[in-house]
């Protein structure tokens, strides 16, 4: 019978738990992660809150509720918690519970998203969350998406390793430098980071780059990959179009992954896709549904890919050279899980 044991995920680390936008005063918003009810919302200050998603009277979650001022109030029982998880008013009594309270999790906004850290709170001022100024920067035009993925967080990280995959799985979105052999990837590792490169021979654009960006379809250029896994909950990677200073200089797409464990089944996948060309709306409505019809694409083969794990279970796959960067992500989750332990 095959392990069919899920390989658990940190906990303590930084996770996205909703994009910026997405968390105001007017109304709280209710989320899950880590096998975690959360509940997000903005102060006076404008600064964001998360608590624990249920109201310490009754089980019912206080996103239903409504924010008055600095607080939360729950939508059942009226009792108000401020933003260290304290009841502060109990609408039935003058006197509020002794001990009545809810979690409270840091939280930090960096690259238009909210981070939450759901594990020891005493460690997470000491690994704040990796900077990600491209996101923000007027220099990069951004767009993206996000969704969840009913698979495992392992799979994804998986999947970001190896980008010999993508002319598998959509070759109208793949570079034409991918249809040869890899070169050799070059890994640099830290105790919790990997992050690994490689450069390309001279090949063509891909058509629908070409297209935005007006370059030549058919002239070919030396292109690099890099990558980085930086925590648990990001992968930061990038590919380079190496033109020539007389034709614009290289272009560059940046590819930015949050992934958050909803629980050992489901994954909150945010990408965003970041590029230092063709700037404005219209070329971002080019590109747009390319890549997130390739990103639908890879959803689906990571779903299909825990079907078969939760029927069959773990197996003992075969892995090839453009694995090197795949298998230290894993060494490094799991030591990290055990650590934890």
């Amino acid at each position: 019978m095959r392990d069919r044991s899920a390989p658990g995920y940190p906990r303590n680390a930084w996770y996205a738990l909703a994009a910026s936008s997405d968390v105001g005063a007017a109304a709280p918003l209710g989320t899950r992660a880590l096998d975690t009810p959360v509940v997000l919302f903005r102060t006076g200050d404008g600064s964001v809150v998360a608590l624990g998603d249920r109201d310490a009277h009754r089980p019912y979650p206080l996103s239903l509720g409504h924010v008055d001022g600095d607080t939360i109030v729950s939508g059942y029982s009226g009792f108000a918690y401020d933003r260290t998880g304290a009841c502060v008013r109990v609408p039935s009594q003058a006197q509020v519970p002794y001990g009545a309270r809810v979690p409270s999790y840091p939280v930090r906004e960096e690259g238009g998203l909210v981070w939450g850290w759901l594990g020891e709170p005493s460690l997470a001022s000491l690994r704040p969350p990796v900077a990600t100024p491209w996101l923000t920067d007027p220099a990069w035009e951004t767009f993206g998406g996000a969704w969840e993925t009913a698979a495992h967080v392992s799979l994804l990280h998986d999947n970001f390793a190896d980008i010999t995959h993508v002319a598998v799985i959509d070759p109208v979105i793949s570079p034409p430098a991918l249809a040869g052999i890899a070169p050799a990837l070059q890994v640099e590792l830290t105790e919790t980071t990997v992050q690994f490169h490689r450069d390309w021979p001279p090949a063509p654009m891909p058509e629908w780059q070409a297209k935005v960006s007006g370059a030549s379809a058919s002239s070919s250029y030396g292109q690099r990959e890099e990558g980085a896994f930086l925590a648990p909950g990001l992968w930061a990677d990038r590919w380079d179009v190496l033109l020539p200073e007389a034709e614009g200089g290289p272009q560059t797409f940046r590819f930015t992954h949050a992934v958050t464990p909803v629980d050992e089944r489901r994954t909150r996948h945010v990408w965003r896709v970041s590029r230092n060309f063709a700037p404005g709306a219209e070329a971002s409505d080019v590109l747009r549904p390319i890549f997130e019809s390739y990103y639908l694409k890879v959803r689906e083969i990571l779903e299909t890919m825990q079907q078969v794990i939760d029927r069959d279970g773990y197996g003992d796959d075969v892995n090839v050279a453009a694995d090197l960067a795949a298998l230290q992500v894993r060494k490094i989750l799991r030591r990290l899980v055990a650590d934890e332990g």
